[in-house]
């Protein structure tokens, strides 16, 4: 407890001096080079220059945090890096991710543990320049403070214009002539060493969307760092910061980022940069366990003025998380191993900078490339996925898919296309027969002058009629529909009186093996014989006064004899058992 106190106020101290020193310019520090600094032992060929901040011999001393802090001024062109290497409990020896070194305080905090290690820093370049180097609360011998620089008064700088009577000193921002570039953020910043008798103030000047201008409420000047931020605009316009007295003496200026020339450019504050693993104790005695980039801590320097330091500290917990990956057939993941099917138990251990260990568990779904196919039935045409219309059955057409994770599906197309025949043909004056024979197809005979209506009854291929009229039939074959055109029949020679001019007989009827047609008053006729679907099964010539028919070789059903004479012909319908 009491070594941990010791090296706060070490830390403490040594950024009190960075403050007197560096940021408000008391003192100016001297810088060195990594490659000149003694402090730096040789290290691989990778990791030249090594910072050795305690090691297994150290013993209960080493179980401490450690913890390097540098100022840098300047890094070589491709920059540099810094990465850990520390022994873990088991004796082994661990090497953090690199981190960029940038310019200004840089800090990592590797921490306290329960057992002897060994803890190095090590640095990827010997030209990193420096101007302060702390090592676990010991300042670096490789630099040393040289005399305070200059300060100037605002009515000596060459960077402030006349103004108005109230306000004779005015810094410009920028102007509507900027164009874009006077609609980002404007940005003073003045370190003040003295005021006048009776202080002075500052006010902002803008001009605003409509081109009018507005001044801001003053302003008073303090000693040490002042600053005022006009935030960003969608719009062009002027911004300048006007003072009331040119008898403020400051020791640094910088306006939206540049420095002025009037003083050697200082900063006035310093942001304490740390990463650390799970927890952090800083300077103000308070232990944090997250990410902190809010508190500050005051100190004072030689001239009196209050230096805020800024605590920029990134806490990296040891952790687990699960990586969810969908992909398609196989994926490698981080472990170096390539995955063929899902998988939700590998794990691989991260290190991060700061080297504490994150556990990460795949959660990984594959998704196999796959074939399948698309089963249609339908009428006439068909417009599929790939936007071709098919107007026939089709079952080699292919079109490729691609799912969520990006695997390929090769859909084949088993397509079935009926077209429905609705020809008809005239058989005679009485009878039409449609011509689609095809197994399933189904009929139903419609009179087109009463609208389409239906015929009762007449659901058979061959439709024969006494009336006169426009007939038409409506064929449907898989769920097809489709009707004819329209035909004419003109009946001139019904069947009422081809029964009374001559007397014909069918018999018996209904029959398993024949039938007997007698005709009376007839020389000869002709007879058909006909299934449902209109399809001639026999067809006799010439028949006279009786003969018999075999029809023993039929299956049991429905049959037509359609009788033809020179005066007309006649269809009897019989059934065969």
């Amino acid at each position: 407890m009491r070594k941990n106190l010791i090296l706060q106020k070490i830390k403490i101290l040594f950024l009190l001096v960075v403050f007197l020193v560096s940021s408000f310019n008391v003192f100016t520090q001297n810088t060195s080079l990594i490659s000149d600094c003694g402090d730096f032992i040789a290290g691989p060929s990778t990791w030249p220059f090594v910072l050795v901040a305690t090691t297994i011999d150290s013993g209960a001393a080493s179980q401490a945090a450690q913890t390097y802090t540098m100022n840098v001024t300047s890094l070589p062109a491709g920059g540099a890096n810094v990465r850990v290497y520390k022994t873990v409990a088991n004796g082994n020896a661990f090497f953090g991710n690199p981190v960029a070194l940038t310019l200004g305080s840089n800090s990592i905090t590797v921490a306290a543990v329960n057992f002897d290690r060994a803890v190095k820093f090590q640095f990827s370049s010997g030209d990193v320049e420096f101007d302060a180097l702390v090592l676990n609360g010991d300042s670096s011998d490789c630099v040393t403070p040289l005399p305070p620089s200059p300060t100037s008064l605002i009515s000596d700088c060459g960077d402030f214009i006349a103004g108005p009577s109230a306000w004779p000193y005015v810094l410009v921002a920028t102007t509507i002539a900027d164009g874009s570039a006077s609609q980002s953020a404007q940005t003073f910043t003045m370190n003040v060493t003295s005021l006048p008798a009776g202080g002075a103030n500052v006010r902002v000047y803008k001009t605003t969307a409509n081109g009018n201008d507005f001044f801001g409420n003053p302003v008073a000047l303090t000693l040490c760092s002042n600053s005022i931020t006009v935030a960003a605009v969608n719009f062009d316009r002027a911004v300048k910061f006007q003072f009331s007295s040119g008898d403020v003496e400051f020791d640094a200026l910088v306006l939206n980022g540049d420095s002025s020339e009037c003083v050697s450019t200082t900063t006035s504050s310093v942001i304490d940069v740390i990463h650390a693993c799970d927890s952090y104790t800083w300077i103000d005695g308070n232990t944090y366990t997250s990410s902190n980039n809010t508190a500050t801590y005051i100190l004072n320097n030689a001239s009196g003025c209050d230096s805020v330091v800024s605590l920029d500290l990134t806490i990296t917990s040891s952790s687990s998380f699960n990586d969810v990956v969908y992909a398609c057939d196989s994926y490698t993941w981080i472990d170096g191993n390539t995955y063929t099917s899902s998988n939700n138990t590998a794990t691989h251990i991260l290190n991060n900078a700061a080297g504490c260990d994150s556990i990460v568990t795949l959660d990984l779904t594959i998704t196999s490339s796959s074939s399948f196919t698309d089963v249609v039935y339908t009428c006439d045409s068909y417009t599929w996925i790939d936007g071709n219309i098919y107007t026939s059955s089709n079952n080699t057409a292919t079109h490729i898919l691609n799912s969520a994770a990006g695997c390929d599906s090769i859909v084949t197309l088993d397509l079935t296309i009926t077209n429905v025949d609705s020809a008809v043909v005239v058989l005679d004056d009485s009878t039409l027969q449609a011509q689609s024979v095809v197994v399933g197809t189904t009929y139903q005979w419609l009179d087109c002058n009463d609208n389409f209506a239906q015929i009762f009854g007449e659901n058979n291929a061959i439709f024969t009629t006494q009336n006169s009229g426009y007939y038409a039939v409506e064929v449907t074959l898989n769920d097809c529909s489709v009707i004819s055109d329209c035909f004419n029949i003109t009946s001139t020679v019904g069947i009422y009186d081809l029964d009374h001019k001559y007397e014909i007989q069918l018999f018996p009827n209904p029959t398993k093996n024949y039938i007997i047609i007698s005709l009376d008053g007839i020389s000869f006729v002709d007879i058909l014989i006909l299934d449902l679907q209109g399809k001639v099964l026999l067809q006799q010539f010439g028949l006279f006064d009786q003969d018999r028919i075999n029809i023993s070789d039929y299956v049991a059903g429905t049959y037509f004899i359609k009788i033809i004479t020179p005066e007309g012909s006649r269809q009897v319908r019989i059934t065969k058992q």
